[in-house]
């Protein structure tokens, strides 16, 4: 195999990777962001309190929702680098 293959494979794999670890955070990130309902809550729930009750109420597979495109994007953007 060419280095410039094993590189771009090495990329592409390590991108997967990132992804696999923070999308759950990137998921909670965003609907922190835009669940803003003040008379539901008073006290903001933390990263951590957030993802547990995100896989309470919606399951695991939901901290995942859209992953498929996203790795498919990182892998592609990463090969290139």
């Amino acid at each position: 195999m060419s280095d410039t293959l094993i590189n771009g494979l090495a990329g592409a794999g390590g991108g997967i990777i990132a992804q696999l670890l923070t999308y759950p955070l990137q998921t909670v990130h965003t609907r922190q962001q835009t669940e803003r309902d003040i008379k539901r809550e008073k006290r903001k729930l933390g990263t951590i309190e957030h993802m547990c009750q995100v896989v309470k109420q919606e399951g695991w597979e939901r901290l995942y929702g859209g992953l498929a495109p996203s790795l498919a994007g990182t892998a592609a953007s990463q090969d290139v680098n």
